[in-house]
């Protein structure tokens, strides 16, 4: 055997080695969404001619291209008749609607509380909405219940299965 034959044998197995054990990438891979924006404890302020209008905290926030998603959040609106703030563990906040989940938690500067596990605030109609239980407190009263339908800005509730305690004066 020719030493010419030699090489050309030994270029074919290492030819044919390099392509049986190459990586082979497929082009199927699942591609999620991209955050254009990330932050990690961060405080954001909107800013109109009247003064600050809406704060918006939290532990991690990515911005998407139709909504934000923020972890241990807390949204504070100084729109309203009374400046009012909501936290929750997980925030989806996309144009006038706040998707809430883990530990809700809405303060009024009036002494109201309400407490949930999960939750939906519209901010341009002041409702709070959720499915699960919820826990409603003011000087004193307390209000438990299902699935509450709750308008902060006329004081209308709607739920179901309530159970209260309330302090006659």
């Amino acid at each position: 055997m020719s030493i010419n034959v030699f090489f050309i044998v030994l270029l074919g197995l290492l030819l044919g080695m390099y392509n049986y054990f190459a990586p082979h990438y497929s082009a199927t891979q699942k591609v999620g969404e991209i955050p254009q924006i990330e932050l990690l404890s961060f405080t954001l302020y909107e800013i109109s001619h009247k003064g600050i209008d809406h704060i918006l905290e939290g532990q991690e926030g990515k911005k998407f291209d139709e909504r934000y998603a923020v972890t241990s959040a807390k949204f504070s609106d100084n729109t309203k008749s009374l400046f009012q703030s909501v936290r929750s563990d997980h925030v989806d906040y996309k144009g006038d609607i706040i998707i809430l989940n883990g530990n809700v938690h809405y303060v009024r500067e009036d002494g109201l509380e309400f407490r949930s596990n999960e939750g939906r605030y519209e901010t341009d109609s002041s409702v709070i909405e959720t499915q699960g239980s919820f826990v409603i407190t003011q000087k004193g009263n307390r209000i438990d219940g299902d699935k509450l339908i709750y308008n902060t800005e006329d004081d209308t509730v709607s739920a179901d299965r309530v159970r209260g305690s309330y302090q006659l004066k």
